[in-house]
């Protein structure tokens, strides 16, 4: 199936696809197997794995994607599992303490669908408990009936979120794909699910009741402990692997078609307004677009609290989105929720920031609620508590990703503590230094007047905005400066080359991070050596990943980037997960990888591609509202501007290859260097001495001590999603850890590629 999506020439566009895609004689078609009805298994496994608290999950077999009941269940795994005010949450976080989350959701599928909900226990609760706990509130939401005014709310979160989730164009050619291989009807994607549209009180309640009967549940209980005991069904082959061969096809002549014009986009033009009280806003205005989004942005970040205060600023902005004013921490959520908006928070090295989402017709009403957020944030002691427990396990939880590992150790090692200065990541002896007072006081002295800027992004001019803006927070006053904006320091490379391993006994895969110096944000060669990193290792098809990944099979993929946010003194890292007993062959290889720099010289088209990267996302800066606005927060975090981070993608797009080869060579050399790897020792010690490295220093783990982790399995479903972002220091990534990590969206659990 091919879908294309975007500002095309309808006729030339259909002559391209015959002349090339046309020339490929069409297969058989795929017979598409019986379904049968769903069955309930009806199983309990209780296994343990390296989780930092029980986890309970709660399943149900239910229909196919086609089915007419997928919005009833839809909306019945919104209402019950909605993070911040669903039943499951109320019930067994709010009310009981049992959980630190509770959550729900609904995927139907070609064959057939899932319904499960899970939480996580609080600590000292036993998973008998919890699971009892989620029995009984499961059973008393069945019973309880449902409140059109929540329905229709979780109805409109539905359809909003779909729509706003294939703004992007390719996004939308996903879901056209998906709708028209899957549900058999690629228009629908165009439009609001008319299941989710009309599904009534009462067919909610009817489908739960017909499809969701609580004895025919099954139930996984994962406890911490060594990992083992998974059923084979889980782990084992379904069968004996066969050779099959394919008939011979004739070869095609695909004509080689000159490449059209690169791709451009303008930037909208950014208009300032300032309100009575001095506050400037920063706006740029898209006609179009659906939402309006709007920061309010104070100076100060991870780099401005103290040492053994590490999180706090960003600690006391989540609290800030959980109540305000005389609404607690569900009926502000809700309140937002009606009105289609969401209120969050964002924190960044050098500022945080209080942020909106909304419909246009919405905005007062939004702004309002911002208003709430920033100048009468409630900090209950209740929900200072469940953060705080969120907090807590989210950071042991870290533990179970070895790529994680890896890159913090090293983001330790070449960022040095600085005293009296925030060290570059959370640590547990910080969070429990912190106490709800403090995060109280830390927000009221960051969020003044003199220190916030709005920055927003929507279809309406800034004098809409700034009207609206002034309304809620024009007679704002306070003569607090806030915090004091500190730089991020630079990485340092000490002579020779380092080894560091951070022992995982018993680990079945082992992670690598190997890192050399190169470039800030702000220094010359930085475009250049951006082109190096990506030949080397961050385009699929680049050399370490042509040897690594396809040529070796030791991973499923290599990663290579440039360190940030610091502006000068940054590092060139290359980071991978491969299986245990293939540590000292990929390290090797990455070696020649970094020598290969100066033996194979850089071609044109590793340097094509990089432009093309380049082009491609200048074209799409301004596609979306919500990507134009995330660009835009994450420039100011990061002491930029929109316009300097698109003149820097600019630079990329006019990159020479004389100026990359020369890059190139400057980065062959790994004196000085850092290699890291996670893993178990016994293995890999002797591979480490088999290449050479006799000099290796074995590390400690941090402050969670014991809780240590194998490479973790996305049992969960990605539903996990870790309550803040770890340090805004975006260093380390495990090349395959895309495929196991549970943060989404904007947060961060410190191991994944956030290149500037």
């Amino acid at each position: 199936m091919l879908v294309l999506v975007g500002d095309l020439e309808i006729d030339d566009t259909k002559a391209l696809i015959a002349d090339t895609f046309g020339r490929v004689a069409r297969g058989a078609d795929v017979a598409r197997p019986a379904v049968p009805a769903p069955t309930q298994a009806r199983l309990k496994l209780v296994l343990e794995d390296r989780v930092p608290s029980p986890i309970v999950v709660v399943g149900f077999s239910g229909p196919v994607a086609q089915s007419p009941d997928n919005g009833a269940l839809s909306i019945a795994a919104e209402l019950l599992g909605n993070g911040e005010y669903g039943f499951l949450r109320n019930r067994l976080v709010s009310q009981l303490g049992i959980a630190t989350y509770a959550s729900a959701s609904w995927t139907g599928g070609l064959l057939g669908g899932r319904f499960t909900f899970e939480a996580g226990a609080a600590e000292g609760v036993a998973p008998e408990a919890l699971e009892s706990a989620m029995k009984t509130a499961f059973a008393d939401f069945l019973k309880t009936p449902l409140d059109p005014v929540d329905v229709e709310r979780a109805r409109t979160g539905i359809l909003q979120a779909a729509r706003l989730g294939s703004e992007a164009l390719k996004d939308r050619a996903g879901v056209v794909s998906y709708n028209a291989d899957v549900l058999g009807d690629a228009q629908s994607a165009l439009v609001d699910d008319p299941r989710v549209k009309d599904a009534s009180v009462a067919d909610v309640e009817a489908t739960m009741k017909r499809l969701l009967k609580p004895e025919d549940a099954s139930v996984l209980v994962l406890k911490p402990g060594p990992r083992g005991g998974y059923p084979d069904a889980l782990i084992g082959s379904s069968g004996t692997p066969q050779p099959f061969t394919a008939p011979e096809r004739a070869a095609i002549d695909i004509p080689k078609h000159a490449a059209g014009q690169a791709p451009s986009a303008t930037l909208p033009a950014m208009e300032t307004a300032t309100l009575s009280n001095g506050i400037k806003l920063v706006h740029y205005t898209m006609p179009e677009a659906p939402m309006v989004y709007v920061a309010a942005s104070a100076a100060g970040g991870w780099n401005s609290v103290p040492e053994g205060k590490e999180g706090l600023l960003e600690l006391a902005a989540s609290m800030a989105t959980r109540g305000a004013a005389d609404r607690g921490s569900a009926d502000f959520a809700k309140a937002a929720s009606d009105i289609g908006a969401g209120v969050g928070h964002q924190a960044g090295t050098l500022t945080t920031m209080m942020t909106l989402g909304v419909p246009p017709e919405k905005l007062d009403q939004g702004i309002g609620l911002l208003a709430d957020a920033v100048l009468k944030p409630r900090f209950d002691k209740t929900e200072w508590t469940v953060l705080m427990a969120q907090t807590v396990d989210w950071l042991n939880g870290r533990e179970a990703d070895l790529p994680g590992v890896a890159g913090r150790m090293a983001k330790a090692t070449l960022i040095p503590q600085v005293p009296g200065k925030a060290a570059v990541d959370w640590s547990a002896k910080a969070l429990a230094s912190i106490s709800l007072d403090e995060a109280r006081d830390a927000f009221k002295a960051e969020f003044t007047p003199k220190a916030v800027t709005f920055y927003s992004v929507g279809p309406m001019p800034v004098a809409t905005v700034a009207a609206s803006l002034e309304k809620a927070f024009g007679a704002w006053t306070s003569d607090t400066a806030g915090y004091a904006v500190e730089p991020s320091p630079a990485a340092h490379f000490n002579g020779g080359q380092k080894v560091l391993l951070v022992p995982e006994p018993g680990a079945s895969q082992s992670a690598l991070f190997v890192a050399r110096p190169a470039p800030g944000t702000d220094e010359s060669e930085r475009a250049e050596s951006t082109a190096v990193s990506n030949l080397l290792g961050a385009d699929f098809s680049s050399r370490l990943n042509s040897v690594i990944r396809e040529e070796k099979g030791y991973s499923y993929g290599v990663s290579s980037y440039l360190m940030s946010p610091m502006k000068a003194g940054s590092g060139l890292v290359v980071a991978t997960t491969v299986e245990r007993a293939n540590t000292g062959p990929a390290i090797t290889e990455i070696l020649k990888g970094f020598a290969g720099l100066t033996t194979l010289p850089v071609a044109q088209d590793e340097v094509d591609r990089t432009v093309t990267v380049y082009r491609r996302a200048l074209a799409g800066s301004a596609e979306t509202s919500a990507g134009l606005f995330s660009s835009l927060i994450g420039a100011v975090g990061s002491g930029s501007t929109l316009e300097d981070q698109q003149t820097r993608m600019a630079a990329r797009t006019k990159l020479t290859l004389d100026a990359v080869q020369k890059q190139a060579l400057a980065l062959a050399s790994l004196d000085p260097s850092l290699i890291v790897v996670a893993g178990d020792p016994d293995v890999v010690m002797p591979q480490l001495a088999a290449i050479g490295f006799k000099d290796v220093e074995i590390v400690k783990r941090d402050e969670v001590g014991d809780e240590t982790a194998m490479r973790a399995l996305d049992l969960l479903g990605g539903n996990r999603q870790a309550p803040l972002s770890a340090s805004p220091w975006r260093v380390g990534d495990g090349g395959t850890t895309r495929a196991v990590h549970s943060c989404t969206g904007d947060r961060d659990c410190g191991a994944q590629i956030h290149a500037d």
